[in-house]
């Protein structure tokens, strides 16, 4: 083989407006497995995570004859800006760009990138840094996640700054909302990684806390189910979290196995709690699915993080306030309160722009924050500002207060009984969610009173247009 090469890879921040960025210290897996195949094949390698390194990697200075960019929708903007001035301080070094964005995108990538990988970018990496292949797009196959290696964090520029391990189990996923890009990259079959694997890595790695990256770690139950016990007779011991559907919690037992191996949190997709909504996104789930998963979560003492959308063509301005008291209601731990991103490749996205509903195609904003379309059953202000209601509505130093004060009274109610064991929700974590999610969000609406404007800006100039044509 060829002497080694020099290999950087490099995973893009966000757009400063998006602040929550600031607190995703938790990398992509494409940029870690691919410098992990590169070392072993003798290459030297660093993969420089701009958020985790918490500064701008300054391109210009670095030392490499390749630079690799992996990004997302949101980020890609800022990974062109890199690939243009890496090349312009570096024209005989070489880069390549890949990700989910440029896989459905790749005409608009700038000339100055050399090979533009479309799909996943395991089964060619190593034939681009050698030299076997020399096509600027370059599109790849679905593989066997078996043949993926044991991810190394020690390629990872200050990985010690990740709050727990991520592992990703599985690719594809066999449902098809209409919002979700995941099929359209992945697929729609469910690829595994074999459970001796799974087990393999995770004894490699030894970690305290795990977050399974897998779009739906539950997809098939009998699996779970043996990943589950794994976990639990492995002698290693840490805690884990993973994304899952209602469906999940149609088989309790699987959820007290998963709680009983160290399963202490869930993110759901819980989408809407509008069953039009749920519909319109061929979600195959209704609103007492959720309602009984939140139970079912609860009971087996794991914490629920709920994730919903707001602005399909079925909502209108009460969704924001009835999600909210919903979620106040049935006790959710934490939530994630996201506008529809129409994101490259999806139904969603195609519909829009056939439509001629975007508001534009600045990719930095389509990170599920800002609204960037217009809604059919409000303006794209209203919500803009719904989405932020909801969220201070959850979020807050009230809500937090009562919670705490649920924990005290409810504690020492069980107490007399001789209850202790039965001290469960409200949780304590629930009271810390709710005080640091009230600083975020007035923190970020400090940071996107810009956005707001343009929003503003938007509205007036609709009106006074439909007031000329009135006259």
């Amino acid at each position: 083989m060829q002497k080694g090469k020099k290999v950087i890879l490099v995973e893009p921040r966000a757009n400063s407006d998006n602040f929550f960025s600031k607190y995703m210290t938790l990398p992509l897996m494409g940029p870690v497995y691919l410098a992990t195949i590169l070392k072993r094949r003798g290459h030297h390698v660093r993969v420089l995570n701009e958020n985790l390194i918490s500064h701008d990697v300054a391109v210009e200075g670095l030392d490499c004859d390749f630079l690799c960019i992996s990004a997302l929708t949101m980020t890609a903007q800022r990974g062109y800006e890199l690939a243009k001035r890496f090349k312009a301080s570096h024209p005989d070094s070489k880069v390549i760009i890949g990700g989910i964005h440029v896989s459905m995108l790749p005409d608009e990538v700038p000339a100055c990138v050399d090979f533009i990988v479309v799909g996943e970018g395991e089964p060619v990496i190593a034939d681009i840094v050698e030299g076997r292949i020399t096509e600027r797009i370059v599109k790849t196959e679905h593989i066997d996640m078996d043949k993926y290696p044991i991810p190394d964090f020690n390629l990872l520029e200050n990985s010690s700054r990740m709050h727990m391990t991520p592992m990703i189990t599985s690719r594809g996923c066999p449902f098809d909302c209409t919002f979700c890009s995941v099929t359209e990259m992945f697929g729609r079959q469910y690829r595994t990684l074999s459970a001796d694997n799974v087990m393999k890595t995770l004894h490699k790695l030894s970690p305290r806390r795990v977050f399974f990256y897998d779009d739906n770690f539950a997809a098939i139950k009998s699996r779970t189910y043996d990943l589950a016990k794994r976990f639990k007779d492995s002698g290693l011991n840490f805690r884990w979290t993973c994304q899952v559907r209602t469906d999940v919690t149609n088989d309790p037992k699987l959820v007290e196995k998963m709680a009983d191996s160290g399963c202490h949190q869930v993110y759901v997709g819980f989408e809407s709690v509008n069953p039009a909504t749920l519909k319109k996104f061929n979600k195959a789930q209704g609103v007492e699915h959720i309602r009984n998963s939140i139970k079912v979560f609860h009971d087996n003492g794991i914490n629920v993080h709920g994730m919903f959308i707001f602005g399909s063509d079925e909502d209108d301005k009460r969704v924001f306030l009835r999600t909210s008291e919903f979620c106040n209601e049935h006790e959710i731990d934490s939530t994630q309160f996201a506008i529809l991103a129409p994101l490259p490749g999806t139904r969603v996205f195609k519909e829009f722009e056939s439509q001629g509903r975007l508001l534009h195609k600045d990719w930095q904003y389509y990170d599920a924050l800002h609204a960037v379309f217009r809604p059919r059953k409000m303006t794209a202000l209203e919500l803009q500002e719904g989405m932020i209601d909801a969220f201070k509505d959850f979020y807050s130093y009230s809500r937090a207060i009562n919670d705490a004060m649920n924990i005290f009274f409810e504690y020492n109610a069980n107490a007399i009984r001789g209850w202790y064991s039965k001290v469960t929700l409200p949780s304590f974590a629930r009271v810390e969610f709710k005080l640091i999610g009230t600083a975020i969000i007035r923190s970020w609406l400090k940071q996107n009173k810009h956005y707001f404007e343009f929003l503003q800006a938007l509205e007036k100039h609709k009106q006074a247009w439909s007031s000329s044509l009135q006259q």
